[in-house]
């Protein structure tokens, strides 16, 4: 398939200028085929900058897309804006989603890490790829994938989106505790008989009933209740603690939470400092959430999921844009940037 040529419309201190991109289909190959989408900015005069973008839990493909009705958009608008900004850019389908080979619910932590090293590998092999100026930004899990590709592969820096520093184990006790909350402060009639049935009380209980059903097999693929579980993918989360990693770090770090993100704690970007050894920066956004759009409002348990359908349709937030075109005019010169030519 012939690459297919954009144009964006970008502003700055010299007025409006139009930058084009290319994009094409590729394959890259970890120990399934992946298929992802190769940004090119222009055509450069000398080799240039790359992203690798990390996707975050569940089956998405390289666009942020479940299905017909949950589809986030953000991987694919974070790639046209980090074009925009002159950087070669690599997104794709998780295993065993999309195009993508593999089983996806047989798919376990380490064989995402695989697959996100095989990506900068694949990056780092472009002609149009300066080698020593690869970074990969993760969303959501992807951080932590991010944070351990970064403790194991010579990088420029890691930009980390809502879920920088904490384990999956802190991040779903953050977000069950959330949800006890809401549920003791549910109003009206609904309210009144989650209380009656003491909800709020049976969260954690059965939490802790399917933690410990995934930690005593050795199943890939398990069923709680109805639901089909990727249990060895639960079972090596649970057993990694990534701030051992995050201590052997040592390329530059952006961390950016929104305040209202009801999946990681904010609060957990306050610790990034005490454990990279590089330069590290952090950022809670205020009216942000997990999915790094402007939501109306904060979600709760009982809105959660009809708001990440409506927030597909929102662009990503401002503020994230400019924190992440700040960070990285200075890490990578923008004058560089700039010095393309179009053939």
């Amino acid at each position: 398939m012939a690459p297919l040529l954009f144009r964006i419309n970008k502003t700055n201190n010299r007025g409006i200028s139009t930058l084009e991109f290319r994009e094409k289909d590729v394959t890259i190959q970890s120990k399934v085929a992946l298929k992802g989408t190769l940004c090119l900015p222009n055509v450069r005069e000398e080799k240039g900058p790359a992203v690798l973008i990390i996707p975050g839990t569940g089956n998405l493909d390289r666009n942020g897309k479940v299905n017909a009705k949950l589809d986030l958009k953000l991987y694919r608008q974070l790639a046209e804006y980090l074009s925009s900004l002159g950087f070669i850019n690599l997104r794709y389908d998780k295993r065993g989603v999309a195009e993508s080979e593999g089983d996806y619910y047989k798919t376990g932590l380490w064989d995402l890490v695989d697959d996100a090293i095989a990506g900068v590998q694949f990056l780092k092999n472009q002609p149009e790829v300066d080698p020593e100026k690869v970074i990969v930004l993760g969303h959501s899990e992807g951080s932590m994938i991010g944070t351990i590709v970064a403790a194991r592969e010579e990088l420029a820096g890691v930009i980390l989106l809502s879920g920088a520093v904490s384990t999956l184990s802190e991040a779903l006790k953050y977000q069950r505790e959330i949800a006890a909350q809401d549920v003791k402060t549910a109003k009206g009639f609904q309210g009144f008989i989650f209380r009656l049935l003491g909800v709020q009380n049976k969260i954690e209980k059965q939490a802790q009933k399917l933690i410990d059903k995934v930690l005593s097999s050795n199943k890939e693929v398990m069923k709680f209740g109805f639901t089909k579980l990727n249990a060895k993918w639960m079972r090596e989360h649970f057993q990694y603690n990534v701030r051992e990693d995050l201590a052997k770090v040592s390329c530059p770090v952006l961390a950016i939470t929104g305040a209202r993100d009801i999946q990681a704690n904010p609060k957990d970007l306050e610790d990034l400092p005490k454990y990279v050894k590089g330069d590290a920066e952090y950022h809670i956004v205020e009216n942000m959430g997990h999915s790094c759009k402007f939501p109306a409002q904060t979600s709760n348990i009982l809105s959660a999921r009809k708001d990440i359908v409506a927030e597909g349709s929102l662009p990503i937030h401002p503020e994230l844009l400019a924190l992440l075109e700040k960070w990285l005019n200075k890490q990578f010169s923008a004058k560089n940037l700039d010095e393309t030519v179009i053939i």
